[in-house]
């Protein structure tokens, strides 16, 4: 996940989740005026310029972006940044530095990040004490990680690179355990929900693009083994991903399972 470029134009489904989610649940927060927001996981900054903003714009005094990724945040710099949008390198699991912005934050932000994080309990304390009291928190992620599935299904000869993806986390947990999680952490959970949603791509191949912008195993893999690996892909994302493909249009749908959390620092 460090090409931007890509990934913006293959994440209509994280955008579309955003948005929805965002459009929801931001009308039922606490608002004061000029606000400071943090967007968590921002990414190469589109749906916090395109999504967040737009909706915040009236509501705060300044927005941050942070994601782990160098190259993510130097293209949302050069693409979005603006007097009130500024885009940080952050890793939300590094304590010392998130104590930098202890109680800096109103609200905090992020969308399809917190299924990546290995350590959820203590990045969630880091963000508990970025936040001002009183400060409120949405998240929204995937409950069950696909790629982590699809890891799961594949053959011995790419088990051994699979291994080797120390930066994802390979946990799973049920809605009770996440609830648990957010609350070990020191959140008062407003509203907690699951759903299983599905997304409509134009076809089989702009799935296999998506997949593809977020599959961290092509930065490991040798060259010579890309084609290979993405037939591979192909295969097990038909097998084992419950993916409809339309006969006649090519029209291919995708379910997933995501996780919503509103929750705030009392």
């Amino acid at each position: 996940m460090h090409c931007p470029e890509q990934y913006v134009k293959e994440n209509g489904l994280q955008r579309k989740d955003a948005k929805d989610i965002s459009s929801t649940y931001i009308r039922k927060m606490v608002w004061k005026s000029n606000e400071i927001v943090l967007d968590v996981g921002c990414g190469p900054g589109d749906v916090t310029s395109d999504i967040l903003y737009p909706l915040l714009k009236n509501k705060i005094n300044q927005l941050v972006g942070v994601d782990k990724s160098i190259e993510m945040v130097e293209y949302a710099k050069k693409t979005y940044g603006c007097s009130k949008i500024d885009f940080k390198v952050l890793d939300i699991e590094n304590a010392n530095d998130c104590s930098f912005y202890s109680h800096r934050f109103n609200k905090i932000f992020s969308f399809f990040c917190f299924h990546w994080v290995h350590n959820k309990v203590d990045s969630l304390r880091s963000m508990h004490l970025m936040l001002k009291n009183g400060g409120e928190i949405l998240f929204n992620f995937l409950l069950i990680n696909p790629l982590i599935e699809l890891y799961k299904s594949m053959d011995a000869e790419w088990q051994k690179y699979i291994k080797d993806l120390k930066q994802i986390s390979h946990d799973l947990y049920s809605q009770d355990e996440m609830r648990e999680i957010f609350i070990k952490a020191g959140f008062r959970i407003i509203n907690l929900e699951t759903n299983v949603k599905k997304y409509t791509f134009p076809d089989f191949s702009s799935l296999l693009n998506a997949v593809k912008a977020v599959d961290t195993m092509y930065n490991i893999l040798p060259q010579h083994l890309h084609d290979r690996y993405s037939i591979h892909v192909k295969d097990k994302i038909c097998e084992t991903q419950g993916v409809e493909i339309c006969p006649i249009t090519g029209i291919t749908i995708k379910p997933y399972f995501t996780i919503t959390v509103h929750a705030i620092k009392d």
